[in-house]
This record gives C-alpha cells, sequence and structure tokens, in this order.
C-alpha cells in the first residue's frame, strides 16, 4: 500500500499555503477552500478549508481507518500527476505513540511498510513504503503531542537563518544524535518540523 498525501483540515489555507510555499512546497492546485501542495519529493500535502484538525495520511487502496494508537487514516486513488514541484523533501508525518515496538509491527503487518530507521534515545522510527514514501513514529508519553508535518532539510540552522529573513521563528530548536530539529507553526497551527539527518545511517 502506498502513501499518496496527508491532509489537513485549515480555518485559512491561503495564509498556510504561503507559509508553506515560503517552506519549500509548490503550489500545484488551488480551487476554492483546497490547495494541493507538492514537495520535490515524499507525499504530497492537502489542506482543505474548514475547523483546523489533525493531519492524516492517505493512502491508496482500502485498509483499517486507524493505526495501533488510533491515529486516523485515509483512503484515495492519487491524482492526476503534479504539474510542478517543489524544493524540499516531505519526510512524512510524526504519529505521536507510547508503544513503538508494536506500533512498528502494525505497520508493518497491516499495510506493508518496512522500517528503515530507528533511534532507540530519542525513540523515532521511520517507515517506508513500496514507493519510498515515509511515515515517521515518536514516542509521546500518553500521546500528548499533536501530529507533525516533517520536513527534510540538508541543513537545518542554515534553514532556520534564512526563514527568518520572513520574520518566521522557530518554536524551538533541538539536537538530536543523529541530526537537528526546528519546529514550527502555520498561520492554522499546523506543527511542522524541519529535520535534517547528519548521515546516510539514519536514512
Amino acid at each position: 500500500m502506498s502513501l499518496v498525501a496527508l491532509q489537513f483540515r485549515s480555518p485559512d489555507v491561503a495564509a498556510d499555503v504561503g507559509f508553506l510555499q515560503v517552506l519549500g512546497l509548490s503550489l500545484c492546485e488551488l480551487d476554492g477552500g483546497r490547495a494541493r501542495l507538492i514537495p520535490l519529493a515524499g507525499p504530497e500535502l492537502w489542506l482543505e478549508s474548514g475547523e483546523a484538525g489533525r493531519l492524516t495520511a492517505v493512502f491508496d487502496g482500502i485498509g483499517p481507518t486507524q493505526d495501533f494508537e488510533g491515529n486516523r487514516l485515509l483512503y484515495q486513488h492519487p491524482p492526476s500527476p503534479a504539474t510542478t514541484t517543489g524544493q524540499v523533501t516531505i519526510l512524512g508525518a510524526i504519529y505521536p505513540v507510547v508503544d513503538l515496538p508494536n506500533s512498528v509491527s502494525w505497520y508493518e503487518k497491516q499495510l506493508g511498510f518496512e522500517e528503515v530507521f530507528r533511534d532507540e534515545v530519542t525513540q523515532w522510527s521511520e517507515l517506508r513504503d513500496q514507493k519510498g514514501r515515509r511515515l515517521v513514529l515518536a514516542f509521546s508519553p500518553e500521546l500528548d503531542t499533536p501530529t507533525m508535518l516533517a520536513l527534510q532539510v540538508p541543513d537545518a540552522p542554515a534553514e532556520v537563518e534564512r526563514l527568518r529573513e520572513f520574520d518566521l521563528e522557530p518554536v524551538w530548536t533541538r539536537g538530536v544524535p543523529w541530526g537537528r530539529l526546528a519546529a514550527y507553526l502555520t498561520p492554522s497551527g499546523l506543527p511542522v518540523m524541519l529535520v535534517e539527518k547528519f548521515n546516510s545511517n539514519s536514512g
């Protein structure tokens, strides 16, 4: 089963589109209250007008409506090929989990994903589908962390400085054993994490 897109309901689609374009996503379609944003690589990002909700994975096919930890899953056929591509890679959605081993096993057995990277220190696991698109599972006590959009960048500190030119400040920055992270919020409150990986051993 392949990961088609990540979907987010936004009360201000236009503002979120502008923010995400600054981050390096390309606007492929904008129709009324819906937008389709295309990365350089990874799943697409779909925004839909409405009360802000959780970031949700959209798969091609039919399957369970939620994962082992209760995260919502959607299904839809892939749309027509994108007309543009952005400059940043969508690493995937970061789903909070309290039981990382069992959650990884669930995605492998139920959706056919393969674990390609895990860090025991930070309790971070990356899963890949048959087309190479990824989801991230990260430990969060009592699932108290919202689902985040992860964008992979080559140099997180340099990207933070570039974004300051647009008056965008990170919520926090952090070093981890395998890289560096910086968190932002879109105008509608979607958490976005910039992820820099130090070497090929981390995927």
